[in-house]
């Protein structure tokens, strides 16, 4: 299927993947609306094609608020979640209202459309934070009592495979660590870079966390090939298939952009260890990655040094 002139939504559209998928939707010629709660960061992130593009501010874990739509959608990419793992400790009634009752409302929206494709982003973090096995298929042993974030996804996951059987066309893709411009500072690139900005010095907690990072464009990629083939269900490991340690990563930023590290060896939240076995994305939705963490990373830094400024 090829989106050009496809009705798609995008939930979450204001954020920083859900704002990268709407650049590449808008650049392919896809009629676009966007959900979201209506925040600086939509018209920073969104600013440049928002007269492209129709914007609803909706809160989607408020059951009427699918009632203003008055047309069908052929995709419905729902992006939007209570996505930081902090944050969702601290604030788990938060996470479970947006990312239980909002993915319901949003799939009970999607059974009432007649769909050629819903797209669901779940999480790796569903492997614990020992996995039992590197790579990590899609067939690895699920840890999901581990944290809040871990539980919300996977009940995301089990509505999508309940709607599912209801005769919804949807594919769930377990994203691996994605970064890349406009992320918040919730996460760990711009949480490093913002310090070697401001400070003058990156502080980073343990070296010992290894992750699969991905760049950005590479998980929009993946996005639209799964919303574009014929394949249906899931799940789907989206990653790089390399495993990096965070404390090179700290070193590249580092020495980029010449800084002092220093580690402070204090416990982090999250896996581990994160390596993605990918051959189910390429054997399903013909995927793989694109663009190197070098390339990426050259990227993400450039970004942030000519937007030291945004609030994000």
């Amino acid at each position: 299927m090829n989106l050009t002139g496809k009705k798609v939504l995008v939930t979450g559209g204001c954020g920083f993947l859900g704002s990268h998928l709407v650049d590449k939707l808008v650049e392919t010629g896809a009629k676009v609306t966007v959900v979201d709660l209506k925040t600086t960061e939509g018209d920073r992130n969104l600013g440049p094609i928002l007269d492209e593009i129709e914007f609803v501010e909706i809160d989607i874990t408020r059951k009427e608020s699918f009632d203003a739509f008055s047309h069908d959608f052929d995709v419905i990419f729902h992006l939007a979640a209570y996505a930081a793992p902090s944050l969702c400790e601290k604030n788990p009634d938060i996470a479970f209202r947006v990312n239980v009752q909002g993915t319901f409302n949003v799939l009970k929206f999607a059974k009432k459309n007649k769909l050629s494709k819903m797209v669901f982003s779940s999480t790796a973090a569903l492997y614990g934070t020992y996995p039992d096995r590197l790579p990590i298929d899609e067939s690895h042993p699920l840890k999901v009592d581990e944290s809040v974030y871990s539980i919300t996804k996977f009940m995301g996951e089990e509505m999508c495979s309940l709607y599912s059987g209801m005769g919804v066309p949807i594919v769930v893709l377990r994203l691996f660590t994605t970064f890349g411009p406009k992320q918040s500072y919730d996460y760990f690139f711009p949480t490093l870079i913002s310090q070697a900005l401001g400070k003058k010095e990156i502080e980073l907690w343990s070296d010992k966390p290894t992750r699969d990072f991905n760049f950005v464009g590479n998980t929009v990629d993946a996005l639209m090939r799964a919303a574009e083939s014929d394949f249906v269900g899931g799940p789907v490991n989206i990653g790089s298939g390399k495993e990096t340690n965070v404390g090179v990563i700290a070193k590249k930023i580092a020495d980029e952009m010449g800084v002092q590290l220093k580690f402070l060896d204090k416990e982090v939240i999250g896996p581990m260890r994160l390596c993605c076995d990918n051959k189910k994305a390429k054997d399903t939705i013909g995927w793989e990655p694109s663009v190197s963490l070098e390339d990426g990373l050259k990227i993400t830094i450039e970004w942030y040094k000519n937007n030291s400024n945004a609030k994000i």
